[in-house]
């Protein structure tokens, strides 16, 4: 049949066996023609029988799950077409790219775990040659694209999770199983696919806009600061903020509760970071990790969060600790003694404590309304020298009494409390009657914790 591909063509572009194409082809995986000839787009279903097997699901389970419907076609749908299998060895030495340049490209890219090399990769390597040949350095290079393959992974990454999450399994538990399953879920899905496209260079030209912004600020800066001596070092404020009490309130109110806290803060942080030029530039669990170019924007920053913190009724207390230095910018992240330390700063804080460096303190003088209370030198986690800090209050009245759910965490106003309870002379304020019951139960075990709660964080 024209156009079609033979069992040997097929099992050798795929680098698998001719029997067990065979047996994918028995088992209904794959398409064959009388002739015994098959499709060249099975190559696609041939890819996900294989990555679905190296991950563990067998030929005879994945069998079985196609058999409510053409799984495999309708995941090969929501894929851009890949076009055929080139070699990749030739179009590199057609565009002059070295086996360096290949070599990277390949670890980058996953190319020998996705497959074969298509006209798709091929337009990739194009755009890598250009800019090599507009005298872009390679490393220079190398960064960019990891950089953007990381970025692109988690965001396809949150769009296959967040909809198989929050539609297939709600389909699901209406009562949707099999064809109907499948097919509600893909007539949902396929129109959103085309939209993916103008969302991404959308959400980029906006991203792109900011970040231009925040440059212009260095080429300003440049008129009075010396020229770095390695590259990609940088002037920056790093700041680390989290909750002080996460895990023990996970462990009381349950992931869903303690993820509604989280969405809270996460918004709240957001906001601030927006407000007062900061970047958030990662986020693991209930930490924060942002940078400034202004110190003083740093400063403004976590007086802000704190201020949120104590109109609140209820809510956790946090760590926070920042640092003003040079780091170093690498593949989209700041690495570096500055950051180690801005980590190790807000490590140190207590519960409700916002601390800075001296160095912070230094460049935000006189900059900032607010109260620096000097602290005595202390030693840190890592950090070979003692460290001299200082806590950042907000000007005014001194905030007023919070009491602490020993159980939870929750730091509440005492006419928020739930209810109380009196041990051992102590009298403990309670966010809920959850909570109330847990400590009845053994309160010696709280107690003992109470203050006590391990700092976390980001580590740097």
């Amino acid at each position: 049949m024209a156009g079609s591909w033979s069992l040997h063509r097929l099992a050798t572009v795929a680098a698998e066996t001719e029997e067990r194409v065979c047996s994918y082809a028995d088992l209904g995986l794959l398409y064959r023609h009388a002739d015994a000839d098959f499709e060249p787009d099975s190559l696609q279903p041939l890819r996900l029988i294989q990555f679905a097997q190296a991950r563990g699901v067998g030929a005879q389970q994945l069998a079985a799950a196609t058999s409510h419907g053409d799984l495999l076609d309708i995941f090969q749908e929501l894929a851009p077409p890949s076009g055929a299998p080139v070699n990749l060895t030739d179009i590199a030495a057609e565009l002059g790219l070295d086996d360096e340049v290949v070599t990277d490209l390949i670890e980058i890219l996953q190319w020998n775990e996705i497959g074969a090399i298509t006209d798709t990769d091929v337009s990739v390597l194009r755009v890598v040659a250009r800019a090599l040949a507009s005298g872009l350095p390679r490393d220079t290079l190398m960064q960019l694209v990891r950089v953007f393959a990381d970025a692109m992974e988690r965001l396809a990454d949150a769009e296959v999770r967040t909809f198989h999450n929050y539609v297939h399994e709600r389909l699901r538990a209406q009562g949707l199983v099999g064809r109907e399953l499948l097919g509600a879920s893909t007539g949902i899905a396929k129109p959103l696919f085309d939209l993916i496209k103008p969302a991404v260079v959308y959400f980029h030209r906006r991203a792109y806009q900011q970040a231009n912004r925040e440059h212009l600020l260095r080429h300003i800066a440049e008129e009075t600061t010396p020229p770095s001596m390695a590259p990609g070092e940088e002037q920056a404020t790093v700041l680390f903020v989290d909750l002080a009490s996460f895990t023990p309130l996970t462990a009381a109110m349950g992931d869903h509760a303690a993820a509604q806290v989280l969405h809270r803060f996460g918004i709240t942080v957001r906001s601030a970071a927006t407000r007062h030029g900061g970047r958030i530039l990662k986020q693991i669990g209930d930490a924060f990790m942002l940078t400034f170019t202004q110190p003083t924007d740093a400063i403004e920053f976590g007086l802000a969060i704190s201020r949120f913190v104590d109109a609140e009724p209820q809510f956790p207390a946090l760590h926070m600790g920042a640092h003003h230095g040079r780091v170093l910018y690498r593949e989209g992240d700041y690495v570096g003694g500055t950051v180690n330390l801005a980590a190790r700063v807000a490590s140190a804080s207590a519960p409700g404590q916002f601390l800075i460096t001296q160095d912070l303190r230094r460049a935000t003088e006189g900059g900032v309304d607010a109260e620096f209370a000097a602290l005595p030198p202390r030693r840190l986690k890592g950090i070979a020298e003692s460290v001299h800090l200082s806590e950042v209050r907000p000007r005014g009245p001194e905030r007023a009494h919070r009491a602490t759910d020993p159980v939870c965490g929750m730091q509440l106003h005492p006419h928020n409390a739930a209810t109380r309870i009196t041990w051992h002379g102590r009298t403990f304020a309670f966010c809920s009657l959850t909570c109330a019951e847990a400590f009845d139960e053994d309160p010696g075990r709280f107690v003992a914790a109470d203050h006590k709660r391990s700092p976390r964080g980001i580590e740097g």
